[in-house]
């Protein structure tokens, strides 16, 4: 387990003061933290043979590696080296940050290959892996996303501007969600704390697309979650009551 790193230093105080952006980011990581940690209980509740229920979520389980993929590269292309250069004291950080990146990385390439052999013939043997190489990476992230939001985002909002923020929300708009984008938009409503979704979601999405969620949306991320959650009981209703 990484221990935290003693602190090394104040980022450059002549770097533009802004509000805390990171505060957007953390509920991308509330994200993460509940898909992963769901991830091995939806695989282990798959029966052997049970080819049709492994091949629907294997679908899901690609499209959450991919979207964690897309994140960390996004991180590494706009924190890391502007972090270095802005706060060169907090080195020890970049480098846990970078590191912590490559070992979720690898671990997200072999869950991937072992999707791919168990969606063929659902084989207990290779689902008892996938859902321990899926608690691994639960681990791994869990760790690791702690650590980012102790150790970084504080250094991170105080040396990126208002508009390299938005600069970066921009870049991954640009990327094509690997979940079909109501399910994904449904996921993220069920990790933001219940007292805060209505608010969240009137702040944050364009009312082209609550209105379309409202209509049409919600019922394609119910339908999709109660089939990728058939057999645990639960109703996805974690959306805002605005919806």
């Amino acid at each position: 387990m990484t221990t935290r790193l003693p602190s090394t230093g104040a980022p450059d105080r002549s770097a533009p003061a802004t509000t805390c952006r990171s505060d957007e980011v953390v509920v991308i990581h509330r994200l993460f933290r509940r898909l992963f940690a769901e991830a091995p209980r939806l695989v282990r509740r798959v029966g052997h043979g049970e080819i049709e229920r492994a091949r629907h979520l294997s679908k899901h389980l690609h499209g959450i590696t991919a979207l964690l993929h897309v994140h960390h590269r996004t991180e590494d292309d706009y924190f890391w080296d502007r972090m270095t250069e802005r706060a060169p004291a907090c080195g020890l950080h970049v480098e846990l940050m970078r590191r912590q990146h490559g070992l979720v990385s690898d671990r997200l390439d072999v869950v991937d290959a072992i999707v791919d052999r168990w969606a063929r013939d659902a084989d207990a043997g290779t689902a008892t892996r996938l859902a321990a190489e899926l608690d691994e990476v639960d681990r791994l992230l869990t760790q690791h996303l702690a650590d980012e939001e102790r150790d970084a985002f504080p250094v991170l909002d105080a040396i990126l501007s208002d508009a390299e923020w938005d600069d970066i929300h921009r870049h991954a708009r640009r990327h094509r969600p690997p979940l079909p984008i109501f399910v994904l938009l449904g996921l993220m409503l069920e990790s933001v704390p219940e007292a805060e979704r209505d608010a969240w979601f009137e702040k944050e999405m364009p009312a082209p697309i609550r209105l379309a969620y409202r209509t049409v949306g919600r019922r394609q991320y119910e339908r999709a979650v109660r089939r990728l959650r058939a057999d645990r009981g639960v109703a996805p209703g974690a959306v805002p009551a605005t919806a």
